[in-house]
């Protein structure tokens, strides 16, 4: 990591200057450093892997940072060490699951429910004459079909509610 930084003195002057860092904490460290000698950081740019980062001057007071890192470390193995409930995660992907099973039987549903409706419209408006009887039932037959599908449908979305009700919202 190279960290490129502009200060300045107490006479008002910009120094500009770079160094090489192997950790972002050791990194910290000099930063602070230099905000406790009086010179006051104007600009610091972090370069790492590649890519620049600027970090705010403002955030080094001049005071050692290790000791917020090392608390901070501590909290984070505190949580780390803790027991992950796999139950509470499983339920909770459960019910994502769940809902997305819902909605989709519901979208299906919608659908189902505006295929039958077209069609009937279809078959009322549908002009007497030649080949009208062979149209007529295979527009009912298609509208057989949307309807059994639609039981089929809206069985499916019971039974995910009732069998998965303790995870999810069913409506």
């Amino acid at each position: 990591m190279l960290l490129l930084i502009v200060t300045m003195n107490d006479k008002g002057d910009f120094q500009p200057f770079s160094f090489q860092v192997s950790e972002l904490e050791s990194a910290f460290e000099v930063l602070n450093s230099i905000a406790s000698s009086g010179d006051v950081l104007v600009n610091i740019d972090l370069m790492d892997n590649g890519q620049c980062f600027s970090l705010p001057a403002e955030a080094f007071d001049g005071e050692p940072i290790r000791p917020h890192v090392d608390e901070l470390e501590k909290v984070w193995q505190a949580l780390l060490n803790k027991p992950v409930n796999q139950l509470s995660i499983n339920h909770q992907m459960l019910a994502l699951y769940s809902e997305r099973l819902r909605e989709t039987y519901q979208l299906r549903i919608d659908w189902l429910e505006l295929a039958i409706i077209d069609t009937n419209a279809h078959i009322q408006e549908l002009p007497r004459g030649t080949n009208w009887e062979s149209r007529c039932v295979r527009l009912e037959l298609q509208l057989t079909k949307y309807r059994w599908q639609l039981e089929q449908a809206q069985a499916g979305q019971r039974r995910v509610c009732e069998r998965l009700a303790p995870y999810m919202d069913c409506e």
